[in-house]
């Protein structure tokens, strides 16, 4: 396997480990799992979550280092707008009942200690 694609593979690795995580510390604060990785021909969604009577359409980030401002700031104006491009396909096929919609994200940073997972409720709303 050449570097690139050694390197591509370890970065998917840790991705989906950060997803686990992730998923681990919502369900651990009560949300709701709906779906996982859901995919549209606009972008994914990484977890479909409910906490209470929100649904929330998590983005997790993960990163190796706070170098370039860690996982949280990863997420980039045109990120946010796939996201929600994601989050308006779920919708728009949703038959649930009518109610409140949240973006989350979790950032994981890998320390050399552990990961630290944090979380950020409304993280953006799809007016700014």
């Amino acid at each position: 396997m050449s570097w690139p694609k050694a390197l591509a593979a370890v970065r998917r690795a840790r991705g989906a480990r950060g997803e686990r995580l992730a998923e681990a510390e919502l369900v651990r604060q009560g949300y709701r799992i709906q779906q996982r990785n859901a995919r549209y021909p606009v972008g994914e969604i990484d977890l479909v979550a409910m906490e209470q009577d929100t649904l929330c359409f998590v983005e997790v980030r993960s990163a190796s280092s706070e170098a370039w401002g860690g996982p949280l700031a990863s997420v980039t104006d045109r990120k946010r707008r796939r996201l929600i491009a994601a989050a308006r396909w779920f919708l728009s096929r949703y038959a649930g009942p009518a109610r409140e919609v949240r973006f989350d994200v979790v950032g994981v940073t890998w320390e050399p200690a552990g990961p630290r997972i944090e979380l950020v409720r409304s993280a953006f709303t799809v007016d700014g």
